[in-house]
């Protein structure tokens, strides 16, 4: 992401959590184009963002609904409109398909649809996010916006995502990218991003741990873990040869005692925070690319 020069010399943060009027400016144009690719999707986002249009008095009545959505909207809701014009615009996301499926014409044009799309309207608002230094960015999969993250970071999950998408890995793949953007969107979902971190690595671990255990949890792979004790192969073992499987357990057991919503009780359930979840997604990370790639294995 390229910087202004006096950007790059001060020491505060360089991403900006607010529009700016340059970037206001720059995404109401977009915003214009993008609702006219479909006939109701200026509808549907006003009512999404809860935004109403006075047809009958002012300014506003002698404008249609895409142009009422780009030029009047307020600034700070700018980021809202833009985020529901993502969900709802076509082709959005490639096409997952299981290792090893050939494409049949209906999905090859459905992936074509989504690399129009992208090409037309996602990639310009990516890089318009990027040149005003946005704290934002587009989700992987082009449907939402999402807290931006380090480069790093985004390639873990990334590399994580793609060596799960093994059949016997169940819908790890899938459970792990839908934790990061729920960690990650606009408006973060904690809860879910927490809850889609464990069934990440509970479909990971499973041919693993626990295979012939239809109603295997985290909680139950963690018994596993625990009473066998040098069972597991870990690609880092430490000195003594348990350092590596005490780590995963570590780990894991952190990921499934941290979950403070998972059941109700006597005294009121308390969401996770956006910070537990992240952390969570971290550990998820880690976990579902050492168990998919086989760097934790039974021996």
């Amino acid at each position: 992401m390229w910087t202004p020069l006096s950007t790059r010399q001060s020491t505060g943060d360089v991403l900006r959590y607010d529009v700016s009027p340059a970037l206001a400016a720059a995404l109401r144009p977009w915003i214009d184009g993008a609702v006219r690719e479909s006939s109701r999707l200026a509808d549907r986002v006003l009512v999404r963002c809860d935004l109403f249009r006075d047809t009958e008095h002012g300014p506003e009545a002698e404008v249609d609904d895409a142009e009422f959505l780009a030029w009047y909207t307020p600034d700070e809701r700018l980021l809202d409109v833009v985020d529901a014009v993502l969900d709802l615009l076509p082709g959005a996301g490639a096409v997952q398909l299981p290792a090893g499926h050939k494409p049949g014409m209906l999905e090859a044009m459905a992936g074509g649809l989504a690399n129009i799309t992208y090409v037309k309207h996602r990639q310009p608002l990516q890089q318009l996010l990027a040149d005003g230094r946005s704290a934002y960015t587009l989700s992987p999969n082009g449907r939402s916006l999402v807290h931006r993250v380090d480069p790093a970071v985004a390639a873990l999950l990334g590399t994580a995502a793609r060596v799960a998408e093994q059949p016997d890995r169940g819908s790890a793949s899938g459970h792990l990218r839908r934790a990061y953007t729920a960690a990650y969107a606009l408006h973060p979902e904690p809860g879910r991003a927490y809850s889609e971190a464990i069934k990440a690595v509970e479909c990971a671990a499973h041919a693993t741990v626990e295979p012939n255990n239809t109603k295997a949890t985290l909680g139950t792979m963690l018994t596993q873990l625990r009473q066998h004790p040098g069972q597991w192969v870990v690609a880092l073992p430490g000195t003594t040869g348990v350092e590596g499987e005490n780590v995963v357990y570590a780990m894991a057991s952190l990921l499934w005692k941290g979950q403070t919503s998972r059941h109700g009780a006597q005294q009121p359930t308390r969401e996770e925070t956006a910070d537990e979840a992240r952390m969570a997604v971290d550990l998820a990370t880690s976990l579902v690319r050492w168990f998919a790639d086989g760097a934790v294995r039974r021996r």
